[in-house]
């Protein structure tokens, strides 16, 4: 029997090292199979316009974290401790109901509010576009974190004579860091590489890391170029992830 599960485990297992550890390793091999082999990391990783794309594309993730997170805070704070529980899935579902929509759907959809607004193809028109489509992302593992935190500890800060905004920073803020980090390093990884959003929404503004690795691919047909250059922030996608599973369970505990 414990066989017959070990086997039923392994399948899921073998599933995502097929799906993604097999085209990354394919992806790192088209990377060296030109004349410049490992040198293309070189000519990518020190490549200015690269370089001036990728710091643009971390100024949009950051902000995009940002905005997301200061939303998040006061919306789950209050969703959390303030609205009564019958009330609380119905809000959520409504609130989630974006997430199960096709991403082309919405940014199209999208793009025809912000031509009505005059804000299609600006930055502000694509910053709009990020938050929206990232912000579920950010409040779900705040509101988790919010949801776990023992109301004893909130009584018993209140009678020792905090005030609300004391409450808020001396107990209710540490004990949610978990989610918080969670909450900002899946909007920070998913914003950093995002393409469609940019692409339909930013005009002239939206030419971000993910922009400029379709056109390696399919504009100038440079495979290794693209593929070195996919390879390296999968890298750094899965160093970031990695260090929040270790530092993540140390600030759980």
């Amino acid at each position: 029997m414990r066989r017959f599960f070990r086997f039923l485990a392994s399948i899921p297992l073998a599933y995502v090292a097929v799906s993604f550890y097999l085209p990354l390793l394919l992806m790192f091999l088209v990377s060296v199979s030109g004349e410049k082999g490992v040198s293309i990391y070189f000519d990518v990783l020190l490549n200015e316009n690269y370089v001036r794309i990728a710091l643009y594309s971390l100024y949009i993730a950051a902000l995009t974290t940002l905005s997301t997170l200061v939303l998040s805070l006061p919306a789950a704070y209050y969703l959390a401790f303030y609205v009564p529980e019958r009330y609380k899935m119905n809000i959520l579902l409504a609130f989630n109901i974006p997430l199960l929509i096709n991403l082309l759907l919405k940014a199209y959809a999208l793009l025809n509010l912000l031509s009505f607004l005059g804000l299609a193809n600006t930055f502000t028109g694509m910053m709009v576009g990020m938050v929206y489509e990232y912000l579920p992302l950010m409040f779900l593992p705040i509101y988790s974190s919010f949801e776990r935190i023992n109301r004893r500890l909130l009584e018993a800060a209140e009678t020792l004579g905090a005030r609300p905004r004391e409450k808020f920073f001396k107990v209710v803020l540490p004990l949610s860091l978990p989610g918080i980090i969670s909450g900002v390093t899946l909007v920070s990884l998913m914003a950093f590489t995002e393409f469609v959003i940019p692409a339909m929404l930013g005009g002239i503004h939206g030419y971000t890391l993910g922009y400029l690795i379709w056109d390696l691919f399919l504009k100038f047909r440079n495979w290794e170029a693209g593929s070195a250059l996919s390879f390296a922030v999968t890298l750094v996608a899965v160093l970031v992830a990695t260090i929040y599973s270790v530092k993540g369970e140390r600030v759980e505990v």
